[in-house]
C-alpha cells in the first residue's frame, strides 16, 4: 500500500463561525482517527487548505467524500504524491484559523495577501510546498489546535 499526501483547496460557501469550525474538526478528527488518516486543515478568508496523509486506499475515498460536502465548492486538487513517511503523524487533523493567526505566524503574510484565498495556490507548487514546510519544520506548529 502506497502512502500518499493529498493537498487541496476549496472555497467555503459561507463564513464559518468558531463553533462550526469546532464541530467540523471534531467530526473530521474522529473519522480520520478511525481510518488512519492524518493531516492539517487551514482556514483563511472563507477558504480551506487541507493536507491529508495515509494509504491511498484510505485517502482517495475520503477525498471523494470531501468533494461532495455541500459546505464548500471550487475544490482544487493542488498536489497528490507518494511519500515515504507521514509529515503530520501526530495529528488526526491539526487546525489553524489563519484569519486569527496570520499576523502571529512568521512568513505567512508573505505567502498570501490578506484578501486572498487558498484557491490562488492552484498551479503554484512551490508556494504550496512552502506552506506545508512551514508546519513540517515547526515554525507554525505552536499555532496548531489539536
Amino acid at each position: 500500500m502506497a502512502t500518499i499526501q493529498l493537498v487541496y483547496a476549496s472555497a467555503a460557501n459561507k463564513a464559518f463561525t468558531e463553533n462550526e469550525l469546532r464541530d467540523l474538526l471534531l467530526k473530521a478528527r474522529a473519522n480520520n482517527s478511525a481510518i488512519g488518516v492524518t493531516g492539517i486543515l487551514l482556514y483563511h478568508n472563507r477558504s480551506f487548505f487541507q493536507v491529508l496523509e495515509g494509504t491511498e486506499e484510505k485517502v482517495d475515498p475520503l477525498f471523494e467524500q470531501i468533494k461532495s460536502d455541500p459546505r464548500h465548492s471550487k475544490i482544487l486538487l493542488l498536489s497528490r504524491s507518494n511519500i515515504e513517511h507521514l509529515n503530520f503523524a501526530e495529528w488526526s487533523m491539526g487546525f489553524v484559523d489563519l484569519d486569527r493567526m496570520a499576523a502571529k505566524l512568521p512568513g505567512f503574510v508573505k505567502l498570501l495577501k490578506a484578501n486572498s484565498s487558498f484557491l490562488e495556490l492552484q498551479g503554484d507548487s512551490k508556494l504550496v510546498g512552502r506552506l506545508i514546510d512551514g508546519f513540517q519544520d515547526g515554525k507554525w506548529r505552536q499555532s496548531v489546535r489539536q
